[in-house]
């Protein structure tokens, strides 16, 4: 084995330590970000499960929110003064 040869196999080697290296932290790395992945996962299933019966009861507030606004209508059609009636003055002192 000549000088050359041995340089070219440290090269080699070399070369080779550095890419097992480099991926070991790409490893560790995609092994970190899997665990936020899941993580984030886990914390939007809550959600969504917690936001499940939202529709329904919206469906439901909906309903009271026009009963109400009828029955304001009703109530302001009640105040008005009839036709060719003027308002009562206002006191003055």
């Amino acid at each position: 084995m000549g000088a050359a040869t041995i340089v070219t196999l440290i090269g080699v080697f070399l070369v080779v330590a550095a890419l097992a290296i480099y991926l070991i932290i790409i490893a560790v790395t995609l092994r970190d970000v899997s665990f936020t992945l899941g993580t984030v996962i886990i914390g939007v299933r809550a959600i969504v499960n917690q936001t499940n019966p939202v529709p329904t009861y919206v469906g439901t507030i909906l309903s009271d929110v026009v009963a109400i606004d009828q029955a304001a209508d009703q109530l302001l059609s009640w105040g008005k003064p009839a036709v060719g009636v003027s308002e009562r003055p206002a006191l003055t002192r």
